[in-house]
């Protein structure tokens, strides 16, 4: 009997464990540090003062290299309302990887939004939230087209050489585009993400697409 409740305390260990690893259905990686930033003059801008990092549940490397700026603006501003701001809070580390990646597209669009969830969930930001966040991101936040990546910076190790794998990238990376985002797609997209999203979010969106021309 020993044995049996044993067998089960350990199975129960081991299931909080992964539950823990996969928040939502999705695994998490973890940061490296906390940002150490400061604000310019124009009270929306940051510059990172050392260097960041995030490492995904594949093992990558997400690196933010020091003097970067970063101003929140890969996320539509018309979501901020939902977050309060896209440095606020729990969603701060998540915003700077996401920016920084938008800004140089030396990944593909589709691995920088979802690894902007995957942060969110890392910081602790709930999970109807951040995929609320992260399809916002997906629908209406910036493309590119497929980068030229040196293919030794795909290694999900986290030990390649960052610098080294920024100057033997494309130098000149495709012009991001962003999406429409009109009143009838605003409404749309609240439609699709009834059921998994927050009623209030929601209602808030909708409240928005009415003041889009």
């Amino acid at each position: 009997m020993t044995q049996v409740r044993n067998a089960i305390a350990a199975g129960s260990l081991v299931l909080a464990l992964v539950t823990v690893a996969w928040a939502g259905g999705a695994a998490t990686g973890r940061f490296l540090s906390d940002p150490v930033a400061r604000w310019e003059p124009d009270g929306r801008t940051m510059t990172l003062i050392e260097s960041f990092e995030y490492i995904d549940a594949n093992e990558r490397s997400w690196h933010v290299p020091s003097g970067v700026r970063v101003d929140g603006a890969s996320i539509p501003p018309l979501f901020w309302s939902l977050i309060g701001g896209p440095f606020d809070g729990q969603y701060r580390n998540a915003s700077i990887i996401h920016d920084y990646y938008c800004d140089n597209r030396q990944r593909r669009w589709e691995d920088v939004h979802r690894v902007f969830y995957e942060a969110m969930l890392t910081s602790g930001v709930s999970k109807s939230k951040a995929s609320l966040m992260y399809k916002a991101v997906e629908r209406f936040g910036p493309r590119w087209d497929e980068p030229q990546v040196d293919p030794k910076c795909l290694r999900p190790d986290g030990s390649f050489n960052f610098d080294a794998c920024t100057e033997n990238s494309d130098p000149t990376p495709s012009p991001a585009q962003m999406p429409r985002l009109a009143k009838d797609d605003l409404m749309h997209f609240a439609d699709d993400m009834q059921g998994s999203a927050d009623p209030a979010d929601l209602a808030k969106l909708r409240e928005l697409a009415e003041t889009i021309d």
